[in-house]
């Protein structure tokens, strides 16, 4: 954007650049200088037009890439059984749209009543949204600087009131967003300390540690992927539940067909998904009315004492046939336990341990 807008080297925004990156490399903490406070400092030097003109064009996405495969999982997520999609986007891009679905869409200030079950439905752009060709802002401009934030949550308050009944309506997962974004840190953080309900949860890249600490004081339930290989880990997990999201009697389906197959043949995950569907009547119904009876080691999978049973060998002592129920029939969600090592002793090796032990001779 500062490109864009011919920023001079010397101006205090690209300083305050400079030192927010510093700042984050000695700290690891992100968001110490907010992306508002920035643009409330071009505002000095630039008129408003000029800068959502800039943001725009910056934002204009290249042909060449894909990159509406991410917005049509979300999209296939945030889809009821109705046809109903609840989706808030702080971003400015129009994506979604263009995802061949024929989809309403929510510009500020003129936002959806969340009470009114089926009036929350569309791509809510709390924060406003670009033009169709990326040359400006549509409507009434973005939420993008320390003035429009507060407009927006301060003085007018609108998106304020709206998220604060999303919360209190809904379930809410932060997907791509960072704990450290202006303003909604700064209301999640004091919804959490009047009691806010819980029914919140992020995404979050890093270690499990790591996710907790940055979302825990805001009320927020952090769920932790590595980022490697361009987030692959989290987006392979959202584009699964996406096809289950799709047509949730078919999946269930396929995975009683998995089923029909012996647990050991299958992988943790696999075993999963089958243990979650016998979970719930319906699938324990599909389960039990299917053509062919499913193999009876199944049943090992949904004993916990059977799936952390002790490991052994089967067979004569020394044989190689060792065996431990966990990697046959253990299950994503499990507790790995602790590998044990078992020394195989022959015959005459028992018998020789045993004399010595007691300090008896036998002939």
């Amino acid at each position: 954007v500062t490109q864009n807008l011919g920023v001079f080297k010397d101006d205090p925004v690209l300083k305050t650049l400079k030192v927010a990156e510093e700042l984050q490399k000695c700290t690891s903490v992100h968001g110490l200088i907010s992306a508002d406070r920035m643009f409330g400092l071009l505002e000095r030097d630039f008129y408003t037009k000029e800068i959502e003109q800039a943001v725009a064009q910056a934002l204009n996405p290249t042909p060449r890439r894909d990159y509406l495969s991410a917005h049509k999982t979300l999209l296939d997520l945030a889809t009821t059984p109705e046809g109903k999609v609840r989706i808030v986007t702080t971003n400015f891009d129009r994506l979604f749209e263009k995802c061949g679905k024929k989809i309403s869409a929510w510009k500020p200030p003129k936002l959806p009543d969340p009470s009114k079950h089926n009036e929350l439905d569309g791509i809510v752009y709390l924060h406003g949204c670009v033009n169709n060709d990326y040359s400006d802002s549509e409507g009434n401009g973005f939420v993008l600087s320390s003035s429009g934030f507060g407009r927006a949550y301060l003085s007018e308050g609108w998106a304020t009131a709206f998220i604060k009944e999303i919360l209190n309506q809904y379930s809410v997962v932060f997907i791509g967003y960072s704990a450290d974004d202006p303003p909604i840190h700064y209301l999640l953080e004091a919804l959490n300390q009047h009691g806010q309900p819980s029914g919140l949860y992020a995404f979050q890249d890093g270690t499990e540690a790591g996710a907790t600490a940055r979302w825990e004081h805001k009320g927020v339930e952090a769920i932790a992927y590595s980022a490697d290989d361009r987030h692959r880990a989290l987006w392979d997990t959202l584009e699964a539940w996406a096809e289950r999201a799709k047509n949730p009697d078919q999946w269930i389906q396929s995975i009683i067909n998995l089923a029909m197959k012996e647990p050991e043949c299958l992988e943790p995950h696999q075993r999963g998904q089958v243990a979650h569907i016998i979970s719930t009547s319906v699938g324990a119904k599909i389960f039990q009315e299917a053509n062919s009876p499913p193999p009876a080691e199944w049943l090992c999978v949904f004993d916990a004492l059977q799936r952390y049973a002790n490991p052994g060998s089967v067979g004569a002592i020394g044989s190689d046939n060792f065996i431990d129920p966990f990697d046959l029939y253990g299950l994503d969600s499990d507790t790995v336990p602790k590998k044990s090592i078992l020394m195989m002793f022959t015959p005459k090796q028992i018998k020789e341990k045993f004399l010595r032990t007691h300090g008896m001779l036998f002939q």
